[in-house]
């Protein structure tokens, strides 16, 4: 897990903020908004699940559905940008190299 203070510049309380640490792996799917297969990353965080990002379009389903999207100009191109970001990052789909991730964080 990874935690980074803020410091507030005005004098306030500084605030820890934490990540938890995620695998990345690369799938192909069909994507429920573009309609077709598109390479998706996967994020798989212990304790909060897995989310899957579309390449394509930038949205992101999690177990409970479509993740909810930003009211903003401009988030599907942030979004796919840093899909693709991971999916370069994250390598091919190895089951036993995540099964060996799980294990090392449960211990």
């Amino acid at each position: 897990m990874g935690c980074v203070t803020l410091t507030d510049p005005h004098g306030g309380p500084n605030i820890i903020v934490c990540v938890p640490e995620s695998y990345l792996r690369r799938r192909i799917l069909t994507c429920g908004t573009c309609r077709q297969r598109r390479r998706f990353v996967e994020v798989d965080t212990l304790w909060y699940g897995v989310a899957f990002t579309c390449c394509g379009c930038g949205d992101t389903w999690t177990e409970e559905g479509r993740k909810t999207r930003p009211a903003r100009r401009g988030w599907r191109k942030e979004a796919t940008a840093e899909a693709r970001r991971k999916w370069n990052e994250a390598g091919p789909n190895d089951t036993a190299k995540r099964r060996e991730w799980i294990e090392r964080r449960l211990t």
